[in-house]
């Protein structure tokens, strides 16, 4: 690159809404400007509720990421979520053009236009499509087949499929914050680019993402994600939980999940007294803090579950050598790699951003990994257009409808 390039990552998560600037200079060197971040006000487990309220905080999110960075935004890479995303398996074959040259570039995208070639139902979009490897004559477990000798090429992938309504909305908020979407991102993919290194992701591994309103899953073998998975619950179940178990608003149970929640055996068997106060009443009353783990326990249970029937149904269980990352806002409660080493039977870390310039100590922080990645991403791809090669970050091909709307479709290969 010859001059310097602005990346702009937006998180639209249902419990905050963050705009990440980020500098990307002439030496390749990716540098975080500065972040605006405010409550999400119209998002429900990852679909847009209500359009209005989600643009004020996009809105107010890219002000007050500009007014610190001194940056104009006008386009960004934003996150896709939610149990609407399905992640399936699909595989395509075809005869290499002229064996006597190789493989070329021309035949890998060849194969990836066919294996796209299937019915997708109404009302969904093909948002992403991962290469998992590709197959030459038989020969399976390869990363990049061109300049390879065959007859046959044979690509296996996830195809990637979102509500088109979603979608659609997510378009909407953003183009009338005053925003271009540049990209449309799987969050947990976001989400392992901000926390996960390639060691881990080549010898396998396993992202969980609990956000506010939702549990993403992303196993990688052998570099490449091998499974995805979104659950429809997250850190707000807890404060629910909380707030009909005791009595109290949501945003004091939050306060008390963030400032007392835990979920190793010293909570669970503490003897202290908190005072709170009920809805509806205008005095303190007192209750053991145990209580907060006895009622958040259960709901971090059922996420595991949710998360091992999935590792063990995609055959992914056993395959996992360095184990498990937990990052998003509930990976903060105390003793949650405790319980999912025990649960798991694997080694458990928390996941914070890393390998990128201008991590101030607040930056360091798991409520942030989804807006991270996106500019981590984005900078991937900006580097490989410059430098004249087809994007290897993440694959998207995202098809918008209406006159406002893009057509996107690209090819991209790890």
């Amino acid at each position: 690159m010859n001059v310097s390039e602005t990346i702009v990552g937006i998180d639209v998560g249902t419990t905050k809404i963050c705009t990440v600037v980020a500098n990307l200079d002439p030496n390749d060197t990716l540098t975080i400007n500065g972040i605006g971040c405010v409550p999400s006000r119209g998002v429900r487990k990852g679909k847009v509720i209500d359009l209005e309220r989600t643009i004020s905080s996009i809105h107010e999110s890219k002000l007050q990421a500009e007014t610190i960075t001194n940056t104009d935004i006008v386009s960004a890479y934003v996150n896709v979520t939610g149990a609407h995303v399905q992640a399936e398996p699909a595989s395509s074959v075809i005869a290499i053009s002229d064996p006597q040259k190789g493989i070329t570039i021309e035949d890998t995208e060849n194969v990836l236009e066919q294996v796209q070639r299937v019915d997708i139902p109404d009302g969904r979009r093909l948002i992403d499509l991962q290469v998992r490897d590709f197959t030459v004559d038989g020969m399976a477990g390869i990363s990049d087949p061109v300049g390879l000798t065959g007859m046959r090429l044979e690509v296996n992938v996830l195809l990637i499929t979102a509500d088109a309504r979603y979608l659609e909305n997510v378009y909407r908020a953003v183009n009338h914050a005053g925003i271009d979407v540049n990209n449309i991102i799987l969050e947990p993919i976001a989400s392992s680019e901000a926390v996960l290194s390639d060691e881990e992701r080549e010898s396998g591994i396993v992202l969980l993402d609990i956000g506010g309103g939702s549990t993403d899953i992303a196993v990688y073998r052998n570099g490449v994600p091998s499974h995805l998975a979104i659950f429809p619950v997250g850190g707000d179940h807890f404060d629910s939980d909380l707030a009909y178990g005791i009595g109290i608003s949501t945003r004091q149970a939050e306060h008390i999940k963030i400032k007392l929640g835990g979920l190793g055996e010293k909570f669970r068997s503490s003897e202290d007294i908190i005072e709170i106060t009920k809805m509806g009443g205008d005095r303190k009353e007192t209750i053991p803090l145990k209580i907060i783990p006895e009622i958040i326990y259960p709901r971090m249970e059922e996420i595991f579950s949710l998360v091992s029937a999935s590792l063990e149904s995609s055959g992914n269980a056993n395959k996992l050598a360095s184990g498990m990352v937990i990052t998003g806002g509930t990976s903060l409660l105390p003793g949650i790699t405790e319980m999912a080493s025990e649960v798991f039977g694997m080694q458990a870390r928390i996941g914070y951003p890393r390998d990128i310039g201008g991590l101030s100590e607040d930056l360091k922080n798991p409520i942030y990994s989804t807006a991270i990645g996106l500019v981590k991403i984005g900078a991937m791809e900006t580097l490989e257009k410059a430098n004249g090669r087809v994007p290897s970050g993440v694959n998207n091909i995202l098809e918008t409808a209406g006159t406002w709307g893009k057509n996107i479709l690209r090819f991209i290969l790890h």
